[in-house]
């Protein structure tokens, strides 16, 4: 294999297919990055065998065709380092000699005939806006379980309905739902709609190092793949073989009260007095039709108050959360003015932007929060 490369294009399509090189590889060959030189192109490619990412190498000469593997870690911080010059690859049978202007590396070649093949991309089921979904998978992801002896509560949980696309996380404490518009390939009914779980850690690295403006997704016979493509790079995940958690019964709006605040000082008022929370265990939100007073701390090791302004409807009520989950979806929430509806203080309560959108349709961001029971 030889082949000349930009050194920008080298180093960006490293950029997608280095998430899917796995840290602790189960095999040496899967710590290495396949690079693929055919008569008029070339290509990177990474596979760990639950997520695989394969990218085009763009404005590529191809002197002569082959395929090579070498270590994934050290190839893409090599590409980082090179100057601004035209990238020489060449494959000498035992190394691959990468030579950037007055910079020279070699590597040593891996075993490119033991590399597993790559899954074939599923068929399109649809396509939705990049930046949107990328967005979508940020807010939900932050509410998905880290137990590992939990596994469903590990990912977001992805449906396909015939108008929107919803994405769903819990970790049993608080449940993040987004919903976004898409194109379906085919028709869908709402009678059945078809969902995967997606590991979430997976899918966010992964849907931020594709880009373009339009994303497709697709899914494999069974659901067994997750196939993401956009412009010249592809990836696909492997989705976890498991019913997720029921929510739906979340989503009808029930409330007792409900509190409207500015989302910027709610957030900044939490930080301040959770620093006195009991190993960050609660903070109280004394709700009034007058102003909102939030607290923490005993008397033993400090306490801390605040008070700030919004809008209260309903009979005084003093509700507690855990103030990092709190944040959390105050920070997802991206909103100016944030609405807080409440049923009492022990039954959930939901968060989500105070106003509709320009187009007159709410936000399809919605978090729901458990509050931690007073004594």
């Amino acid at each position: 294999m030889k082949i000349r490369v930009e050194r920008d294009c080298l180093t960006e399509a490293l950029s997608v297919v280095g998430p899917a090189v796995p840290r602790r590889p189960s095999v040496p060959v899967l710590a290495g990055i396949r690079i693929r030189a055919e008569a008029n192109s070339a290509s990177v490619a990474a596979f760990d065998y639950e997520i695989s990412s394969h990218a085009a190498i763009s404005g590529t000469e191809v002197s002569e065709p082959g395929e090579v593997l070498v270590s994934g870690r050290l190839l893409t911080e090599i590409a980082k380092s090179l100057p601004a010059h035209p990238v020489d690859l060449c494959d000498s049978g035992e190394q691959l000699e990468i030579v950037c202007g007055p910079a020279r590396f070699t590597l040593p070649l891996m075993a490119v005939e033991d590399y597993p093949e790559l899954p074939p991309q599923p068929p399109t089921t649809g396509t939705v806006d990049y930046t949107e979904f990328c967005d979508a998978v940020t807010q939900v992801a932050v509410a998905a379980g880290k137990d590992d002896t939990l596994p469903m509560l590990l990912g977001i949980n992805l449906e396909f309905h015939a108008d929107f696309l919803r994405l769903v996380s819990t970790d049993r404490f608080r449940i993040a739902i987004r919903e976004l518009d898409w194109q379906p390939s085919t028709p869908i009914t709402d009678d059945q709609p078809a969902t995967v779980l997606i590991p979430a850690r997976a899918l966010a690295d992964t849907s931020r190092a594709l880009s373009g403006s339009q994303l497709e997704i697709a899914c494999g016979p069974a659901q067994t793949v997750l196939g993401l493509a956009s412009d010249s790079r592809r990836a696909t995940l492997r989705t976890l073989d498991m019913a997720y958690a029921p929510y739906q019964g979340y989503l009808v709006d029930r409330r007792t009260a409900t509190a409207r605040f500015p989302s910027a000082a709610l957030a900044d008022a939490v930080k301040r007095v959770s620093l006195l929370s009991t190993r960050g265990a609660q903070v109280q939100l004394a709700c009034t039709a007058e102003k909102t007073r939030l607290t923490a701390g005993n008397d033993s090791e400090g306490n801390a108050e605040e008070t700030i302004a919004g809008e209260f409807d309903g009979d005084p009520l003093t509700v507690a959360f855990n103030p990092r989950y709190l944040l959390d979806g105050l920070t997802a929430m991206r909103t100016e003015t944030v609405e807080l509806a409440l049923n009492g203080p022990s039954r959930a309560a939901v968060l989500r932007p105070a106003h509709p959108n320009p187009a007159g349709q709410r936000d399809g961001f919605v978090y729901v929060l458990m509050p931690i029971r007073l004594p």
